[in-house]
């Protein structure tokens, strides 16, 4: 579904924390019952319903809004702040267990990305990341193997959960198939920021990438501003071989979110690609055409359609990651479908 301008002035609102002004608000004051609707279908598509629906309800009064579409994202920015609030309190337990036996984990993705967030409890997410160094990775998992739901992963992570609430274990921090030895020091901004912009590349290239996953970046990069050396950070993209996938992505977030963050080289280029995509599929692409037929399915048979998926995205990987491409590719020709 195509990202309306009328979404985009109110995800912009909400990735600011500001409300729409001046000519901006014009576009949502002429709005008919049908645009609201459609907004409602997008932001559920991109899994922002929570960011939306902040921008929604505080919009000034000569703004008409539908009774039933106002009414919708008031309920959802309540449930999402609720689960939110839920969603860092487990989190924050499962890092204190972990400390209390000595251990030090790193949280990554969905949940530490949130504190990025003016609001980070509208940044909806469904798991928790953790990373552990290798030295602590193996001991963390001899301690999770009596929690709920323990489950070891062909990629070496392992997986539990925590009051209902998956918990996903790694020893690596960045989705890359490529020594981290070179890469940033993790903890750092310059991690964090690699780490964000593999993990959607990850996905575009895989099943799909949806709109929360580019403002993940965008709002990570826009509040760890000073805290990083672009030029460092881009030296990072070149050693990892992402660089012309970090122009793409910057330039998304640049033309079409309006948020202006480091481009490598300094010069914007074409959006469509990565707009293609988004558009195509949604949230992690799980609303592409077909893909909810293997929801449900065994594990064989989702593994085969996200390769499948890979496979007809190769001419997109190839150009933007090509040696991020080959590596997947080699890693795929060994048995390991985790893409």
């Amino acid at each position: 579904m195509k990202l309306s301008k009328e979404f985009l002035v109110l995800l912009n609102a909400a990735l600011s924390g500001k409300n729409p002004e001046g000519g901006e608000i014009d576009i949502l004051t002429s709005a008919s019952p049908d645009d609201w609707q459609r907004i409602a279908a997008i932001s559920r598509e991109q899994n922002v319903t929570g960011l939306v629906g902040d921008a929604v309800t505080n919009l000034p009064e000569k703004i008409a809004i539908p009774d039933n579409i106002f009414l919708y994202f008031l309920a959802e920015k309540e449930k999402c702040a609720i689960q939110g609030r839920r969603m860092a309190a487990i989190a924050k337990s499962v890092i204190h267990g972990f400390n209390d036996a000595g251990l030090n984990p790193i949280l990554m993705k969905g949940p530490a990305t949130a504190a990025f967030y003016p609001k980070p409890e509208l940044r909806t997410f469904g798991d928790i990341d953790l990373f552990f160094y290798h030295d602590e990775f193996h001991k963390a998992r001899d301690i999770a193997k009596s929690e709920s739901g323990f489950m070891l992963a062909s990629d070496g992570s392992f997986h539990f959960k925590k009051d209902d609430v998956d918990v996903d274990v790694h020893d690596g921090y960045f989705d890359l198939h490529i020594s981290e030895e070179n890469l940033p020091k993790v903890p750092s901004a310059e991690a964090t920021l690699l780490m964000l912009s593999a993990h959607a590349l990850k996905h575009a290239c895989g099943t799909g990438v949806g709109i929360r996953q580019i403002t993940d970046y965008a709002m990570a990069c826009d509040a760890l501003k000073g805290q990083y050396d672009p030029d460092k950070l881009d030296a990072a993209f070149k050693e990892s071989g992402i660089i012309k996938w970090q122009s793409l992505l910057s330039s998304f977030i640049i033309n079409i979110l309006g948020i202006q963050i480091p481009c490598p080289g300094g010069k914007t280029i074409s959006e469509e690609p990565l707009l293609k995509i988004i558009e195509e599929g949604g949230n992690f692409g799980h609303h592409a055409a077909g893909r909810s037929i293997v929801y449900g399915k065994s594990a064989t048979k989702r593994k085969m359609d996200t390769f499948r998926r890979f496979l007809r995205r190769l001419p997109f990987s190839l150009k933007y990651a090509p040696k991020e491409t080959f590596r997947t590719m080699l890693s795929l020709l060994g048995g390991n479908l985790h893409i």
